[in-house]
Parts: structure tokens; sequence; C-alpha cells
């Protein structure tokens, strides 16, 4: 599955570590975006900030959406970030798995900040 996804990610001009394991520690979340996703980083760099605003513990509609990316469980759990037991609130994790769900999901997962962005 990892192959299949990294596969998917160099298609779209992606580097970096799909797994979200790396020098995340001595990067920013925001500066690890653009490190690791250059190609998809100004759209998702708007869509976070119309998300969460950058802020890794924030909670959307009735506790539904979480972290950065607000993903709602059921949708977490699709990704590869999400069935690796990663916590939607870990900002590293979230960015991994909004990258993910971009590519191989699609924007409507984000359906009023992919518009905007």
């Amino acid at each position: 599955m990892a192959v299949l996804i990294a596969a998917a990610m160099l298609l779209v001009g992606q580097v970096g570590d799909i797994d979200g394991e790396g020098s995340e520690s001595s990067l920013s979340p925001r500066e690890y975006l653009y490190a690791t996703y250059p190609v998809l980083a100004p759209r998702l760099d708007c869509m976070i900030r119309g998300e969460s605003s950058w802020i890794p513990s924030a909670i959307g509609y009735r506790g539904w959406y979480v972290g950065l990316a607000q993903f709602d469980y059921p949708t977490w759990l699709e990704t590869p970030t999400g069935k690796g037991g990663a916590s939607r609130y870990d900002p590293y994790a979230s960015i991994d798995a909004m990258a993910w769900g971009v590519v191989n999901l699609g924007f409507r997962r984000w359906p009023v900040t992919s518009r905007r962005c």
C-alpha cells in the first residue's frame, strides 16, 4: 500500500516521506508541508488556514472535525496515516493524511476551503 501511495505522490510531483517519519521534528508543521509536498503546499496551506488557522488542537462542528485538516473520524480511517493509528491532533500526521486525501479521495472532502483556495 505504501508503494502505491508513494507512486501516486510522485505522479503529482511530490517528494518526501509519505509515511510521516523523518525530519518533521526539526521543522514546524508549515515548513514540513512545503518541504514534503511542494506542489500541493500552497493550496493545502490555504486550506489548513481556513480549516483550523494552523491550530493543531482545533475542534470543529460538534467535535466531529479535529486537527489541522479538520478530519472526521471515518475519513481519517480511510487514510494510511489514520489506519496506522496516528492521532488526528498530530499536525504532521494531519498534513500527510490531507496530502494523501486530496490525491486519492479528491478535494471534495474539504468542500468549502478547497473552493476558496
